[in-house]
């Protein structure tokens, strides 16, 4: 069944949270292990059901902001949404006091039952109220960036339209253009500053009610991080800024050489090359087909996937009107399919789409049968190296997608993956800082967020631009509202995609045969567990950055110089 022709009807909650409650009860007086076994189930029967139908809300209502009757379903969901919660609070608690604990752990593994002991001190029924509210103020950004509307030279432009223009040839335009997307975000700051401060203060109250003294903890937690602490991501930040950031001031003043401006702007940035940043051979159709053939000759895995992709049409790729900005893949429970989101604007993101998006969901279409479900609950610095390092994998059919650009292509790819690191770590070390001192001012936020700039991006110059000045730019960064400390795991999967780029020019079989493995793995492993079982380096262990670097700077010098222009 495709996509489209999905059936949606608002599910009976209090039904679905009766039968849910009436199968606990019967798991917790199980009397045999294989009672346990089959309620367990039933249940998770039960909850695809209800996933389902809110993931087709969801991908709808991103798909069009401004359609009133999903946008009223989502209202719905977000006001049920944490009696669901209470009811899943419930069935971890089940597993860890069941008597049968030991023989679910012989038969599924043990790191389910450790996410339960993580996720146990981080519910009660005193925070569901807060948590509606919480999801209600994220809805609150999502929509307000979503239906931007921002007039550039007599046309209007949603936020992916205008950035797809600040990569423009001509300088002027380039500015123009930031200025015109930057001035929306000043216009509304207000509203930004108080959906984040009302979103900073919930969470700190949800925190407090469970007894932590920040939401760090919570957020922590609510991530599944099992085998890494803050400690780990400040040691692994330190290396970040010893030996990253170095190499990234070498990348933009080769950059500012090569398109002749000594003065380099924040809006010159986004130009690569004097002769126009690469850019994909065609539209959504022809790039399809192009990533069709790719993966056909990939992997038979790869060519199975995405044939069901285009088959079952469950892709929206091309921006429009009232589509909420960024991309996304989520999984549905029933149809157990994948669906990518994003918002192709002629630049050659749109082809990242195909191989980033597509990384996440080729995973979750291989494990797509997986049970118990949890053992796909994938934490982020996992899904994302799924998907980053499909990225690199697909690099030899890029000429497919980028006919004479491809150089350029691969140039850009590497540097700008290089180059987004110590952003990734910014806006990290910046949410460590907001949950650390929730009461200060969104305008003492954001000064400290320009303080925390200057050292990941020193090369940054804003021209006089007082928004930018005075730190605006994580406003544009959704991740900072809808999903705390969910942007580091980026950098981190970065880190892990390269050492599977460079393991793959020196064996491709190898490498692509640790890849499936990690994949079929999913969640089956804390973190660092899963790196070692696959025979990649931990990030957070010192020196695993400097390893790496020397070998992308050897990658980029072999490629041909006179085509990267």
């Amino acid at each position: 069944m495709k996509f489209k022709d999905l059936k949606y009807q608002r599910p009976d909650f209090d039904k679905m949270v009766a039968e849910i409650s009436s199968l606990l009860d019967r798991l917790e007086g199980a009397n045999t292990k294989e009672e346990f076994f089959d309620t367990h189930k039933n249940i998770e029967e039960k909850f695809a059901e209800y996933d389902e139908l809110s993931t087709i809300a969801s991908i709808r209502n991103t798909i069009n902001t401004k359609d009133e009757f999903y946008d009223t379903e989502m209202n719905a969901f977000y006001d049920n949404g944490p009696r669901f919660d209470e009811l899943n609070h419930r069935l971890m608690g089940i597993r860890l006091e069941s008597h049968f604990r030991k023989d679910f752990e012989e038969k599924y593994g043990k790191t389910i039952t450790m996410r339960d002991e993580l996720q146990k001190d981080i519910f009660s029924p005193e925070i569901m109220e807060d948590k509606v509210v919480e999801s209600k103020l994220v809805n609150e950004y999502n929509k307000l960036t979503g239906g931007a509307e921002i007039e550039f030279r007599g046309e209007i432009k949603n936020i992916s339209g205008l950035v797809a223009i600040t990569q423009d040839k001509d300088r002027a335009t380039r500015k123009e253009a930031f200025e015109a997307l930057n001035g929306w975000f000043a216009e509304n700051l207000s509203e930004l500053d108080r959906i984040y401060d009302e979103l900073v203060k919930v969470r700190t109250k949800i925190a407090n009610k469970l007894g932590f003294d920040t939401f760090t903890e919570v957020a922590y937690k609510r991530m599944g991080r099992l085998d890494w602490t803050k400690e780990d991501a400040k040691k692994y930040r330190d290396q970040i800024v010893k030996d990253l950031v170095p190499l990234s001031l070498e990348i933009y003043a080769e950059q500012a050489k090569r398109i002749g401006i000594e003065d380099m702007k924040y809006y010159d940035l986004p130009l690569a090359f004097l002769s126009g940043n690469p850019k994909p051979i065609g539209d959504e159709d022809i790039l399809v087909a192009a990533a069709k053939k790719m993966y056909s000759e990939l992997s038979p895995e790869t060519d199975e996937f995405f044939t069901a992709m285009v088959e079952k049409e469950m892709m929206d790729l091309t921006t429009k009107d009232g589509k909420a900005p960024g991309g996304y893949m989520t999984s549905l429970a029933l149809t157990k399919m994948p669906f990518i989101f994003s918002n192709f604007n002629g630049t050659s993101g749109d082809v990242d789409v195909l191989t980033h998006e597509a990384g996440h969901a080729f995973q979750g279409y291989i494990t797509r049968d997986m049970y118990p479900s949890e053992n796909n609950d994938l934490t982020m610095e996992i899904a994302e190296t799924h998907s980053m390092s499909m990225e690199f994998f697909t690099h030899p059919w890029m000429e497919n997608f980028f006919g004479k650009d491809t150089e350029k292509y691969y140039y850009n790819h590497v540097i700008d993956a290089l180059k987004f690191i110590p952003y990734g770590a910014s806006i990290d070390e910046f949410q460590e800082f907001v949950y650390e001192n929730p009461n200060i001012s969104p305008e003492e936020r954001r000064r400290k967020y320009r303080e925390i700039e200057e050292k990941y991006l020193p090369h940054l110059d804003y021209d006089g631009n007082d928004y930018l000045e005075n730190g605006g730019r994580w406003q544009r960064q959704l991740h900072v509202y809808n999903y705390p400390f969910y942007y580091i795991d980026y950098t981190i999967a970065q880190v892990n995609a390269f050492q599977y780029f460079i393991k793959d020019m020196e064996n491709h079989e190898k490498a692509w045969e640790s890849y499936l493995k990690l994949c079929k793995l999913s969640a089956k492993l804390p973190t660092k567990e899963t790196l070692k079982e696959v025979g990649l380096e931990s990030p957070f262990e010192e020196g695993t950055i400097a390893k790496i670097t020397p070998q992308l700077r050897k990658y980029l010098e072999s490629l041909d110089m006179e085509k990267i222009k």
